[in-house]
């Protein structure tokens, strides 16, 4: 399987390390890779143990998605797995039999392991805590498998790995999807960043109402505080407003008396009386660059905080004071209405709690507390954002949705080729653990209607930040039923497997996002090619996971075509440039009938209540269609 090389990154004078990698071949096909290697004198925090690895089977393409920088991580495809970047988290490779092999790093109680391309050998397992005290590096560091679909063996290396780490945490489908999250939201931040105001965001709701847009919760993002750093302060473009975020900290958690002269409370109510449930975004730190230490939150939260070494305070990591601080903030938020939060800025363990104790443990007790309160005040009803690291995806419990992109880009259509790869391909490791958050987007930006149909496919939660009057109310129907409830597929999106180790910004061949909806197929087609050029695509249920029939009828919503295939066919199509994209419905025939539901909504089979012979029930009326022995019946 894998040929296995040691090393230490460290010089020992006097001390030689002791021991090495072992392989337990799991019952289930999976096998668990464990190292027990002794010291004798602490390792670097940073670098740790190195294992170089050699393949013994030779591989066609790899995808390996890797943390790009702090916060969010990106897929890199290629055939040379010397190229592979360092903090890989989760690595795809496809031999030359066709099959896949999925190899999965994991956190345990000490150590975080990741991946990245070998020097004098295949590819690199590196092995560290980010603490200077610890010398042996014992525990299971990785988890892999081979098969032919790299979704069921991700699923399959994760779930042999929570068994053995017996840590409490759950995989996706253990975890609850909270009920708000199934209705169409709306975000404060792309529409008035840090001017966000009870105004604008009164204003806004209005605008709802006058549109009949049925928004049915809203998050008050980034600038709601009292940030007294950002008075009388001056900003010129994106750039230096984050540049005055980011060294600004908190004076208090009550909202901006300018901003908010009513108070948050004040504000909260006035959202509510248009129907419309409130969240608070907030990030890990109070602020970016912490509490203010002059000002009013730090009385009420400096027995939970300690100062770093750049001079900022933020919370505690241990478990007791981390819950002690999040609940102080959500005791307020709660007092003035809020019913959930979106908590920004996890993935900050190695910078502010480096060397303070082993990775595995900080990220478990910060983030046992900050769960604790979230469960006790909103029932677990939470965004989790900006905490991709591999140390935060292992180490949250319960929370059930967490964000898999960088920011959302308005106006920007390079920006959405590589936003459609990122969330998808981060699914792939994410979606074993929670539902993804494929983030806000505007409904009258240039790329909007592909922003609506990725949501829609996505399985995730749908809120756009629409700017003041720009709610498109169109874009919204598609997605929504007229009461706001989103037709949600039944998990996270994933790149179809023929398409999982190559580029589909080169390799000439369609994206492929595919879901289901119980035996129902979903799958969105675009072409994405950075040269904007014809790509192809091959077309089969085969690619869907999670279905199953001897025939599907095969409906794509756009064009209202129809195809029939058996199990095991398929057909091809090309998208001539980047403005061509389909979606197709895979709708499994009985005795020569497939009820394909209403024909205005992308997700058409949430929007079927029963079949009864050949009678199709909606859950609500509009036009539908179904399939009868091959021809397609619309009912207007």
């Amino acid at each position: 399987m894998f040929d296995y090389k040691v090393k230490i990154n460290e010089l020992f004078e006097t001390n030689k390390p002791r021991g090495g990698m072992s392989e337990d071949y799991l019952d289930s096909g999976a096998v668990a890779v464990y190292t027990n290697i002794l010291t004798g004198a602490p390792m670097n925090p940073d670098s740790g143990v190195l294992i170089n690895i050699t393949l013994t089977e030779k591989i066609t393409g790899y995808m390996a998605d890797y943390r790009r920088c702090e916060f969010w991580c990106y897929p890199h495809f290629g055939t040379d797995l010397k190229e592979m970047p360092d903090e890989t988290q989760i690595l795809v490779l496809k031999k030359e039999n066709g099959e896949f092999r999925v190899v999965v790093p994991v956190v345990n109680d000490k150590y975080k392991c990741v991946l990245k391309g070998g020097e004098d050998c295949d590819f690199s397992v590196r092995i560290f805590s980010w603490y200077d005290k610890l010398c042996d590096c014992k525990g299971l560091a990785f988890v892999y498998a081979d098969g032919e679909n790299p979704a069921e063996l991700t699923k399959l290396c994760v779930s042999e790995a929570l068994k053995i780490l017996n840590n409490g945490v759950r995989l996706r489908e253990n975890r609850r999807y909270p009920e708000i999250f199934d209705y169409l939201g709306w975000c404060s931040w792309d529409s008035m960043q840090i001017r966000v105001s009870e105004e604008g965001l009164v204003t806004k709701c209005e605008e709802f109402k006058e549109k009949n847009i049925p928004v049915k919760w809203a998050i008050i993002d980034d600038m709601w505080a009292e940030i007294r750093d950002f008075y009388d302060q001056y900003y010129d473009g994106t750039d230096d407003m984050i540049g005055l975020m980011h060294k600004s900290a908190m004076y208090h958690f009550e909202a901006d008396p300018i901003r908010f002269p009513n108070g948050l409370k004040g504000a909260i109510d006035k959202i509510k009386d248009y129907g419309i449930h409130v969240g608070m975004w907030h990030p890990t730190t109070g602020y970016w660059r912490g509490i203010d230490p002059d000002g009013e939150a730090y009385k009420y939260l400096k027995d939970y905080l300690i100062l770093t070494d750049d001079g900022r305070y933020v919370p505690d990591w241990q478990k007791q004071n981390s819950y002690m601080y999040y609940r102080t903030l959500h005791d307020f938020f709660t007092q003035c209405g809020a019913e959930f939060v979106k908590i920004d800025n996890q993935s900050m363990t190695r910078r502010f709690y480096k060397n303070l104790a082993p990775v595995g443990k900080i990220a478990r007790e910060f983030h046992a507390g900050m769960e604790a309160s979230v469960g006790e005040h909103y029932d677990n009803t939470m965004i989790n954002c900006m905490g991709m690291g591999s140390e935060d995806i292992w180490n949250r419990s319960v929370s059930p949705i967490s964000r898999c992109s960088g920011d959302f880009q308005p106006e920007n259509r390079e920006w959405f080729a590589h936003h459609i790869i990122q969330c998808a391909y981060n699914s792939l490791l994410q979606g074993q653990f929670y539902w993804c958050d494929w983030d806000m987007w505007w409904t009258d930006d240039g790329q909007a209607n592909k922003n609506s149909l990725m949501r829609a496919v996505s399985g995730g939660p749908v809120y756009v930040s629409d700017k003041l009057e720009r709610s498109n109310a169109e874009v919204f129907e598609p997605l929504a039923l007229k009461d706001g409830k989103i037709l949600r597929c039944d998990r996270p999106a994933l790149p179809a497997k023929d398409c999982m180790v190559e580029n589909p910004m080169t390799s000439g061949k369609a994206m492929k996002v595919q879901n289901n909806v119980g035996n129902y197929g979903i799958m969105a087609v675009l072409n994405i090619d950075e040269a904007d050029k014809a790509v192809t695509a091959t077309i089969s249920a085969d690619l869907i996971d999670g279905i199953d029939a001897e025939e599907f009828a095969v409906y794509e919503f756009y064009s209202r075509e129809v195809k029939m295939l058996k199990k095991g066919e398929s057909f091809d199509i090309t998208l001539n440039n980047n403005d061509e994209y389909k979606l197709y419905i895979f709708a499994p025939v009985e005795n020569g009938f497939a009820a394909i539901g209403r024909i205005d909504k992308f997700i058409t089979p949430k929007t079927i209540k029963y079949v009864h012979k050949e009678d199709v029930v909606l859950v609500e009326d509009g036009p539908y269609a179904y399939v009868k022995d091959g021809k397609l019946v619309i009912k207007e």
